[in-house]
């Protein structure tokens, strides 16, 4: 597949240009005479994530499969892939967005079939194992995430009790930490979904119970295997001089220096991506600033330079961003052009739909993964069904602080 490269249509509130190639790596579509790429043909997603390594592997869920009534697993690299590993073949079998490690190992949980739990799969056989359906009395194992020592983190579901739990190699469990309903000295009565790190640690927005006296409040915190945390940032009920109304509830995103990136509602209105690591907390984009006008409801990913890139739109409509908090910069969205298995295509719709589709996903260089509807260039009318796309950095942009 040849590799297109573009100059970010739009540039926000800074001085020099940022250059990506972005490379198609799948696409569906169900119209007739068109099988899609990369994908056996009738095979469709929808409402997925993809993910990648530093390797620009890329992973992720195929929900329709012709012939099967099991959900698939995708696997490839540098424009070309394939199916690798299958759920269940049972209709109510349901797979989560599969995560790769640095490699090439793919990891997953299945629910609703008749064999459930976190699953790898690895692509060079291929096959898929159950690694897991602890700890004991767990029925859930939520966006289950791996790092290259093997060792799974996750949200554990104990049919209402909830625990952040991860597995070492040897498949021994830690509880990080568990609600009250799990523990009853917890201080918190809920856990929002978290993000695993590479050193083996889950991150994530805690909800800490009404008690003596004081209300109902969230926070954002780091929590290691022993117990031990970092607290990133706290709600205007827990801390007065805070900026952060109320944190969005899907999982933050961190690194591996324990830099986190999320996405909150402000006290007096508005919404912002921010960056923190229990030092200052950076805010790296608001609404109403920069040119962007909104932010969407999915997590965003952070990369090893601590720039973070998220869903919003601006003046030109819905839009993949990032921003190093000194700047912040249109990376693609509507109305660009990529170049497909069909030709010359544009993101896009034939309407106002939403053009993306779940969170975007960075490597530690910053190449980003991301899904995006697709149709001719310069005909919105006809269907090109949605790409998965690598959006690779150009090397020679990688300056001191990113951007400079």
């Amino acid at each position: 597949m040849r590799l297109l490269t573009l100059l970010a249509c739009l540039v926000v509130h800074a001085a020099s240009a940022q250059t990506y190639s972005f490379q198609l790596q799948a696409r569906t579509n169900l119209l007739v005479n068109d099988n899609g790429f990369n994908l056996p043909p009738g095979a469709s997603f929808n409402s997925i994530s993809a993910h990648l390594n530093d390797a620009r592997q890329v992973t992720f869920r195929v929900q329709v499969i012709p012939g099967t009534s099991a959900e698939g697993v995708w696997f490839g690299a540098n424009g070309a892939g394939q199916l690798v590993c299958f759920g269940e073949n049972n209709l109510d079998a349901v797979l989560s967005d599969p995560r790769i490690n640095g490699l090439g190992l793919i990891v997953y949980k299945q629910s609703f079939g008749t064999i459930n739990g976190v699953f790898r799969c690895d692509p060079t056989i291929p096959s898929a194992t159950r690694l897991t359906t602890g700890p004991l009395g767990a029925t859930d194992w939520g966006s289950p995430d791996h790092n290259d020592a093997g060792e799974i983190g996750y949200r554990a579901g104990f049919a209402g009790p909830q625990a952040w739990v991860s597995r070492s190699t040897t498949g021994q469990f830690a509880t990080h930490v568990a609600d009250l309903n799990a523990d009853v000295a917890s201080p918190y009565d809920f856990l929002f979904s978290p993000a695993f790190s590479p050193d083996r640690r889950l991150a994530g927005v805690l909800r800490r119970a009404a008690a003596n006296g004081n209300p109902q409040s969230t926070e954002l915190r780091i929590v290691a295997a022993d117990g031990n945390s970092i607290l990133i940032a706290r709600d205007r009920i827990a801390d007065p001089l805070s900026p952060i109304a109320s944190f969005d509830s899907t999982a933050p995103a961190i690194n591996a220096s324990g830099h986190m990136a999320f996405i909150a509602s402000l006290f007096g209105g508005g919404r912002a991506v921010f960056r923190g690591n229990g030092g200052d907390l950076v805010e790296i984009a608001r609404t109403g600033s920069a040119g962007v006008t909104t932010l969407d409801a999915f997590g965003p990913a952070i990369d090893g330079q601590n720039r973070v890139v998220f869903r919003g739109r601006d003046a030109n409509g819905r839009a993949l961003f990032v921003g190093d908090g000194a700047s912040v910069r249109r990376i693609i969205g509507i109305g660009n052009r990529v170049t497909t298995d069909l030709g010359l295509a544009q993101l896009g719709q034939n309407d106002n739909s939403e053009i993306f589709s779940g969170r975007p996903n960075v490597n530690t260089a910053g190449d980003i993964a991301f899904v995006a509807a697709l149709h001719p260039d310069g005909n919105n009318q006809i269907e090109w069904g949605s790409g998965v796309f690598v959006a690779r950095i150009d090397a020679d942009f990688l300056y001191a602080n990113g951007f400079e």
